[in-house]
């Protein structure tokens, strides 16, 4: 359907898509399907092995897995800072009111997660209620004069987690 499509529109440009499909399925092959343990050495030989040998491609292997590993770290890393550091927060706090007993959904504000901490344990939720009410008032409120005060309130926040009596 979509090669008639593409017939219909222009016979130069399908011809051309299929020629190029071509050419990649053929290097395809050259490449991958045709490595043989010749070509395997002198590959070897082309990064700087005088004369290789099966533990000099070992080798090789297992730095790529290596790099490929470390690759995949860092890129984990990055990913995961630029994720709203707030948000990771609020997170968490699901997670341990969810062990808890506290269901709610995603879309639950901080003042919302606290009405429920207050209806089902009462005063002994109240330091929790206050964190999550300080959580909300830091995202919402408006904006202090200076970033780094926020994220100060933030790294403040994320110690008291550690250290606030989580309703069983």
């Amino acid at each position: 359907m979509v090669a008639q499509a593409l017939g219909n529109f222009s016979p130069t440009l399908s011809a051309q898509l299929r020629a190029t499909w071509e050419a990649i399925n053929n290097g395809w092959n050259q490449w991958v399907l045709n490595y043989t343990q010749g070509k395997q050495l002198n590959l070897l030989k082309d990064i700087g092995f005088e004369s290789p040998s099966w533990e000099d491609l070992s080798y090789v292997l297992i730095a790529i897995v290596v790099l490929a590993a470390l690759a995949g770290a860092a890129w984990t890393l990055w990913d995961r800072a630029q994720h709203d550091p707030w948000l990771r927060l609020l997170a968490r706090a699901r997670k341990r009111l969810e062990k808890a007993g506290i269901h709610s959904t995603p879309a639950a504000s901080p003042r919302q997660l606290a009405q429920q901490v207050l209806s089902q344990h009462g005063k002994q939720g109240q330091p929790l209620h206050d964190w999550l009410m300080r959580l909300e008032h830091l995202r919402y409120a408006a904006a202090p004069s200076g970033g780094s005060k926020a994220a100060q309130q933030l790294q403040i926040l994320k110690q008291e987690f550690d250290r606030l009596a989580w309703p069983a």
